[in-house]
């Protein structure tokens, strides 16, 4: 008996789509609130796939997000940390990624330079680190989460976040830094000071870099002049990709371009 060509193609791709998802649990996002370790809360997005024990990883977002909101399109683009907690799902990892509100009517990027004062930044990152930390506390007490399989992950303003985070927190089993902005209206918190060998030195989890080749100059110029020769002296291990196509706000969405990297980089230090 003979079965019609386009029956038999149905059939195979069933059976293809079935063998891609079998055993794959099915991520659960949600908004929750995030409660800080210095009082008040913050929301964030969940991923959680089932109840099985998998690593997971904290997303740090940039200004954007902060200033105007996370979904909101804006002349450089739309970012939705979202995409990112879904990405991450589909890749096997729990995923949390908190909103940062500090300062945002306040502390912000306008017709390419800053509005703020140095003191208002310095706080923004502060909460950002107080973020993270309450985030990594919150995820250590869900019994799906290895706990000894953490990872940290941020852009732009949320790279910064995550470098510093990283630097003053235990925990973290990997790093990685989409396009840390330099952050030079913060006296304390800047690209520049966190990427000298003293701030540094108490890092020894593995940082993945990735910088677009027409990124923002400054980000450019520290983390090819300072961060990375920094890193290299000390031995920490560090995988830098400073060449994606495009500017800044090529990160906005994980990229397949970016992930076909940063993938492989979290499952080597993450299994």
């Amino acid at each position: 008996m003979r079965f019609p060509q386009a029956i038999i193609l149905l059939s195979f791709s069933a059976v293809l789509l079935t063998l891609q998802t079998a055993g794959q649990a099915q991520a659960e996002i949600k908004w929750i609130d995030l409660a800080l370790k210095g009082g008040g809360s913050v929301k964030a997005s969940l991923g959680i796939i089932g109840s099985e024990k998998r690593p997971a990883i904290i997303f740090n977002h940039g200004t954007g997000v902060r200033h105007f909101g996370n979904a909101v399109q804006t002349r450089q683009g739309n970012m939705d940390v979202t995409d990112y907690v879904k990405a991450l799902n589909k890749a096997g990892y729990h995923a949390i990624a908190p909103l940062r509100q500090r300062h945002r009517n306040a502390a912000y990027v306008e017709h390419g330079g800053t509005v703020g004062s140095g003191r208002e930044w310095d706080e923004v990152v502060e909460e950002g680190i107080d973020v993270s930390a309450s985030a990594l506390a919150y995820l250590s007490k869900r019994t799906e989460v290895d706990t000894a399989r953490i990872a940290i992950m941020g852009y732009s303003e949320g790279g910064n976040v995550t470098l510093w985070s990283s630097l003053r927190q235990s925990g973290y089993r990997a790093v990685v830094l989409l396009a840390p902005a330099a952050l030079s209206s913060s006296p304390t918190y800047n690209l520049r000071s966190a990427a000298s060998q003293d701030n540094l030195a108490p890092l020894s989890a593995p940082v993945f870099l990735a910088v677009g080749s027409d990124d923002i100059r400054p980000i450019r110029r520290i983390t090819s002049r300072r961060l990375v020769p920094n890193l290299k002296q000390l031995g920490t291990t560090i995988e830098a990709h400073t060449n994606y196509p495009g500017g800044h706000a090529w990160f906005y969405e994980p990229q397949e371009e970016l992930m076909k990297d940063v993938l492989p980089f979290l499952a080597k230090y993450l299994k």
